[in-house]
């Protein structure tokens, strides 16, 4: 076994909780549909997450099926994306990792593991990012928001910084600087 089939295996191993028996048939699998592709290639694919495992078999994502997703995600009925609070400070427009894997879960039937790598996967294709990038995907009450909304976020966290200040100036009675 050379070097990037050993790479290979680790990441099926390490990023979806397979065991060598299971890693092994799936890589093989994928190479069935992919026969001109090299394991160097499936291991810049898996890091990048360009292929991820989706019930149960290793599947490639296309842009167009992230594109249909996020517009999904973002859509009537996707994920609550809002403003909330977090020690005392405000997150504007964001969503929380455990309301995405449910989200994952219901629309996409996949297991919460698999709703986990495709919320990695976005991350790694920086779609979405936690609020301080602090953190990877996580099925966790963590904030995470989508990099279109980040100009707007910005935007309105200095505005409730702002508001925030003259309010407190207010209080005070006094301006502050």
């Amino acid at each position: 076994m050379d070097k990037n089939q050993r790479r290979v295996l680790a990441v099926l191993m390490m990023r979806f909780g397979l065991n060598p028996y299971e890693a092994i048939p799936l890589a093989s699998q994928w190479f069935l549909t992919h026969p001109t592709a090299s394991w160097s290639t499936l291991s810049k694919l898996l890091l990048t997450g360009e292929v991820i495992l989706k019930n149960g078999i290793l599947h490639d994502v296309t842009p167009t099926e992230i594109k249909i997703l996020t517009n999904q995600m973002r859509g009537q009925n996707g994920i609550e994306i809002k403003n909330r609070w977090y020690s005392f400070k405000l997150y504007p427009k964001c969503f929380t990792g455990v309301d995405a894997v449910d989200w994952f879960v219901k629309t996409q039937q996949v297991t919460r593991e698999e709703a986990i790598q495709i919320g990695e996967m976005l991350i790694a294709r920086q779609i979405i990012h936690h609020v301080h990038d602090a953190h990877n995907f996580k099925d966790e009450y963590l904030f995470y928001r989508f990099y279109v909304d980040e100009k707007v976020a910005t935007y309105s966290e200095s505005n409730s910084e702002l508001a925030s200040e003259n309010v407190r100036s207010r209080i005070i009675g006094q301006d502050l600087v």
